[in-house]
């Protein structure tokens, strides 16, 4: 699809803006999709340049939308990059005003996260590696730092032999999602199989590799660092290992991590400082997810209860 000049330039310019803020490649797809099919709505009512956009415009886009057959979501979602689109050209000074300001989102219930996993299945997962083997250490402390502090994936695979504290049990997450640092605790268990892997594995496996820095290495020479892909595979090829029935990716590790600490009675505003989430409201989808033992711990903790 071929966009106006004007509009395919600002495009680039906000998708561009998107891989430096450290958006994932998945994210920006979406956008750039949502985009597309916004700029072919303003083609067909004859609009080629942003300042022409008014808020009429995106109340009739709304509109439109909701006669396409699209979910809730999926206008929310269409909506929400062009919002995202528009505040770029207004941090600019592409446009003067932003025509989104004074259209709100459509509101929808947020699906809840799949395959969590229980107590009982997280427990044989952690157990699955082969800890008489190098692979299966590092193995071990990547599944128990998965759990422990919910980090994405993108997030496990850029850190480096400088981000693991194991004497204070932190770890520094350096450029997470949309560019900002943040310092996570570790669990005992998970610091301590880091600490094994960084003793026992990594030190042996970088003799060759002075100056490498990534805290992940493969497990076969020329032990290079192990790349977003393969911890992929690896957490995978686990859950088929344990038996699993629902499939095991890292995000399942991240909303597991996320849901046992609020069934446990965490604050959710702790729970979201863990995960990195910009807005509380994206956290507070754990509580629905574990509202049978929030319950519980209402119960039990509450002295009115």
């Amino acid at each position: 699809m071929i966009f106006s000049e004007s509009l395919e330039v600002h495009r680039r310019s906000f998708l561009e803006a998107m891989r430096v803020r450290n958006y994932s490649k998945a994210t920006i797809k979406l956008r750039a999709g949502s985009l597309a099919l916004f700029f072919r709505y303003l083609a067909s009512m004859g609009v080629n340049d942003a300042r022409e956009v008014s808020r009429q415009t995106m109340r009739a886009y709304q509109a439109w939308l909701m006669t396409q057959r699209y979910t809730m979501q999926s206008v929310h979602v269409h909506l929400s990059a062009a919002r995202r689109f528009f505040e770029h050209l207004e941090k600019s000074d592409a446009i003067l005003l932003n025509p989104c300001n004074g259209v709100p989102l459509p509101h929808f219930e947020r699906p809840l996260p799949r395959n969590v996993l229980t107590l009982k299945e997280a427990r044989v997962v952690l157990d699955a590696p082969d800890t008489q083997t190098k692979a299966g250490i590092r193995d071990k402390a990547m599944l128990e730092l998965f759990y422990s502090t919910g980090i994405r994936v993108g997030e496990m695979a850029q850190l480096s032999v400088h981000d693991a504290d194991t004497r204070h049990a932190m770890l520094r997450v350096i450029k997470g999602k949309f560019a900002r640092d943040r310092v996570v605790p570790m669990g005992k268990k998970a610091c301590g199989y880091l600490k094994e892997y960084l003793e026992e594995v990594r030190s042996q496996w970088s003799r060759q590799r002075r100056d490498e820095r990534a805290l992940w290495l493969a497990s076969a020479a020329p032990f290079a660092p192990f790349k977003r892909d393969g911890i992929e595979q690896m957490v995978s090829r686990y859950g088929v290992k344990a038996g699993l029935s629902k499939s095991l990716t890292p995000h399942v590790w991240r909303h597991t991590c996320a849901t046992h600490l609020v069934a446990a009675g965490a604050n959710i505003a702790h729970v979201q400082r863990l995960l990195g989430h910009r807005s509380l409201d994206t956290t507070q989808i754990y509580t629905r997810v574990a509202l049978p033992e929030v319950r519980k711990t209402f119960a039990r903790a509450h002295p009115r209860a």
